[in-house]
């Protein structure tokens, strides 16, 4: 498939990562520092797309947003976080920081203030329990009855370490949100060694398609 859906699109980074991962004896410890290059490749490859710069939220306990921001910011914020910091109890705050995304989104689209083809939403994490998920699910598909074409928007879900729970929480979210009342079905999720497997091309497509 032809790379041009993927341009004229602005590309947001959410990061979410748990307290309890930072812990260097965790094995999702080890997973995150696994991850980084691959991570790193990814928004890379999104910043050829989005030369403007990339959006990137930290959604740890405070959410933090770095706009027009390069791969470089995204580095040194996984670096930052392989620190483990015992000073405050870190919670994941997705929810708050893909209706900030979602928000921002249609704010512009009604002003005409966005890039052509849409958004990629990607969003990382290890760590979420399932009562979040009816707040990302209204949000979803509140969002998708406001856009005017399947490819508007892609909300990838790549979840790093094998947490069980966080699985369901993403299972709910790509189950087909259209039988409860989405326009479209615009949620992928994925295990961040499926970006290693396929070309970095491939899984922002399907980001939209699959």
């Amino acid at each position: 498939m032809s790379t041009d859906l993927l341009k004229d699109r602005s590309y947001t980074i959410i990061v979410a990562r748990s307290g309890i991962s930072r812990e260097r004896n965790h094995p999702w410890f080890n997973e995150w520092v696994d991850a980084q290059a691959s991570l790193i490749d990814l928004a890379k490859k999104c910043q050829e797309f989005d030369p403007d710069g990339l959006t990137i939220y930290e959604a740890s306990s405070f959410l933090k947003k770095y706009e027009q921001a390069t791969v470089n910011r995204l580095a040194e914020l996984l670096q930052k976080n392989n620190r483990s910091d015992a000073t405050y109890v870190i919670e994941i705050n997705v929810v708050e920081a893909i209706a900030d995304v979602l928000n921002h989104y249609f704010e512009h689209k009604e002003h005409h203030q966005t890039k052509p083809k849409g958004e990629i939403i990607i969003v990382i994490l290890d760590k979420h329990g399932i009562d979040g998920i009816g707040d990302i699910q209204q949000l979803i598909i509140k969002s998708t009855q406001m856009m005017d074409y399947a490819e508007e928007l892609g909300i990838t879900f790549i979840q790093i370490g094998d947490d069980a729970t966080t699985r369901r929480f993403m299972t709910g979210l790509d189950d087909d949100l259209t039988q409860v009342g989405a326009k479209f079905d615009i949620v992928d999720t994925k295990y961040w060694h499926e970006v290693q497997r396929k070309s970095i091309t491939q899984f922002l497509i399907d980001a939209l398609f699959d």
